[in-house]
């Protein structure tokens, strides 16, 4: 599982005698699916590429269908700390077999959100069950959401959105902490709660030798508990929540605040513990806070949402660009900038998009799909097209269908063939987000095969990004020209077709980075460097230093207008319906 080749090829045969420092950041992504260590070079303009190929990642699932759960204990047996762990011994390894002077600057974090842990007295996690994340679509949680919508009426709910930017629903920490803190079933390990973590602030403790960390805007905004506006917990949700839960909430600060001495790692553990050695202090010299000779060493930030990230990663820094991300999830989301500040001010969260702070001077405001790419690969496993080259086969069936059903618009009419899809098999969350929706299919007749099953749920997708691009459109300002689509994640990256069809539907131009990739570790890298560029130089601003890239390689996909227009019209009209209909059983 691990993609780590030798850096020893890198140099020059005509530059081997010169030696040149190379300054580079590690960074972690912890997804649903996957764990990943990249290893990013700062150029001397504290721009961030590549550092070779060195770069390992392990396929885990991280996270528990339906419930939500974080996986502790992966299914190998593992410990989930273990392999993130592993990911970054494999990288310090092979950075180490290099002839290269090389000294690691900086550490970042991109982790799924939101994700919460409970953690006890000597800094260890209680257990699997008092764990959370956004995965949660359980019966008992959606019930804590519609007594909460029902105790505060609708202004009081309306003021909590547009205060943390998250609506009351079943993915977010609020009724998950309700339900979790009131369960008899587990009041045992209830009690043993000190502190809530998330898993980047679980692993920072654990590296620094402290029982706990704080916890960065960025992840704390995600839990649908913080406001966004004044950067802290927001004061009237979490007294929503049972008393011992108030006291259990995490410190807060921006993902670039340096809350510890020299920002790394210390010898010795302190607390209980207090003469016991650090284990990583011996086992990664390369990210401790000082170097041998007591210069600065490697900065341990805070961790990032990877929406966030991947939108920095694909360039996605301005509302000029919309980035939409397919991978197991879907979401389209948007950079706006906006200083934190102690006063209500004019912006307004529109109705079924989130807001989530990025840093103190920037905020990420879309719409997420919990399934993305994971409706895909549901349905190859269910149309038996797990091998690569049957489902190619079938999505050129697709292509074909739908390039004929174009035909059939511009005549007059929808072809009969046409299916329309929910794709809700984990629930919905933007932008209804209604507890207890799910998968539905209309259209069916026995003239159906595989290629119109698998077209309908592509669409089905691309109809629901389609719905939070025209409200991010309404509710964001982007000047007078048309914002542009930059895609990425691995459902996208490896269909063409997908991509097309998001340009068809939304009549924007979409727009593929072919020399980018993994586009969350590259934002949490450019976050770091400007981090670190702005500890120098005061005088640095974000922004501009975020927008002022390199251009990059890349495919430009145009509508292919008007011939498409009537028939993703039509199309969202029938499943707008479907929705409509579906919902009442829901």
């Amino acid at each position: 599982h691990n993609r780590v080749p030798s850096l020893g090829n890198m140099i020059p045969e005509n530059e081997s005698s010169v030696v040149v420092r190379k300054n580079v950041i590690l960074t972690v992504d912890i997804g649903s699916s996957s764990i990943r260590c990249g290893t990013y070079e700062i150029t001397e303009k504290d721009y961030v590429i590549p550092f070779g190929e060195c770069f390992s990642v392990r396929k885990v699932r991280t996270v528990e269908p339906n419930t939500g759960k974080i996986m502790l204990k992966t299914e190998k047996g593992t410990d989930l700390q273990d392999e993130i762990d592993g990911v970054i011994d494999d990288v310090l390894q092979h950075l180490r077999n290099s002839s290269m002077d090389i000294k690691v600057v900086g550490l970042g974090f991109a982790t799924f959100c939101m994700n919460l842990i409970a953690i006890d007295m000597y800094g260890q996690p209680v257990g699997k069950d008092v764990t959370l994340s956004y995965g949660c679509c359980s019966p008992e949680v959606a019930d804590e959401c519609r007594w909460l919508k029902s105790h505060l009426g609708m202004d009081k709910e309306a003021g909590i959105y547009q205060r943390t930017g998250a609506p009351l629903h079943s993915s977010y920490a609020l009724p998950q902490l309700r339900h979790l803190y009131t369960s008899s079933e587990l009041s045992s390990l209830v009690d043993r709660i000190v502190v809530w973590q998330t898993l980047s602030s679980s692993c920072l403790s654990r590296w620094r030798g402290v029982p706990f960390s704080h916890v960065s805007f960025s992840e704390a905004s995600w839990t649908g508990l913080f406001n966004f506006r004044t950067c802290e917990w927001d004061k009237e949700t979490v007294s929503l929540l049972p008393e011992a839960c108030q006291n259990h909430m995490p410190p807060l600060c921006d993902y670039s605040d340096e809350v510890m001495p020299s920002g790394g790692m210390r010898p010795h553990k302190i607390g209980e513990n207090a003469m016991e050695k650090n284990p990583y202090w011996d086992r990664w010299p390369e990210l401790r806070g000082l170097d041998d000779n007591g210069d600065p060493g490697c900065r341990l930030f805070f961790g990032l949402g990877d929406g966030a990230c991947a939108n920095i990663g694909s360039n996605c820094w301005t509302n000029q660009k919309i980035a939409v991300t397919i991978g197991t999830s879907a979401a389209a989301r948007v950079c706006v900038p906006m200083q934190m500040s102690n006063y209500t001010d004019n912006f307004h969260v529109p109705r079924g998009l989130f807001c989530y702070r990025i840093d103190r001077s920037h905020v990420l405001v879309g719409g997420a799909l919990t399934d993305g790419g994971s409706v895909i690969e549901w349905a190859r496993q269910l149309l038996n097209l797990e091998n690569d080259n049957d489902f190619s086969d079938c999505v050129a069936e697709v292509e074909n269908l739908l390039n004929r059903d174009y035909e059939s618009c511009l005549e007059g009419f929808i072809s009969p063939s046409a299916l329309s899809v929910v794709p809700f098999l984990s629930g919905e969350r933007s932008l209804g987000f209604r507890d207890g929706a799910n998968f539905c299919i209309s259209g069916l007749t026995r003239n159906s095969g595989r290629a119109h099953f698998l077209k309908a749920c592509l669409e089905g997708v691309i109809l629901r990004l389609e719905v939070i691009l025209r409200l991010l459109q309404e509710g964001v300002e982007s000047g007078r020209r048309k914002p542009r689509i930059v895609v990425s994640g691995a459902a996208l990256e490896r269909n063409p077709l997908w991509r097309q069809m998001l340009a068809d539907c939304s009549g924007l131009q979409v727009q593929y980075d072919t020399t980018v990739r993994e586009t969350t570790s590259k934002g949490v890298a450019r976050m770091v460097a400007v981090a670190l560029a702005m500890e120098r130089d005061m005088s640095i601003d974000s922004s501009s230093y975020l927008v002022g890239v390199p251009k990059v390689d890349s495919i430009y996909l145009s509508p292919r207008l008007p011939i498409t227009e009537k028939y993703w019209a039509v199309a969202l009209e029938d499943q707008e319906n479907l929705i409509d209909a579906a919902s009442t059983v829901w």
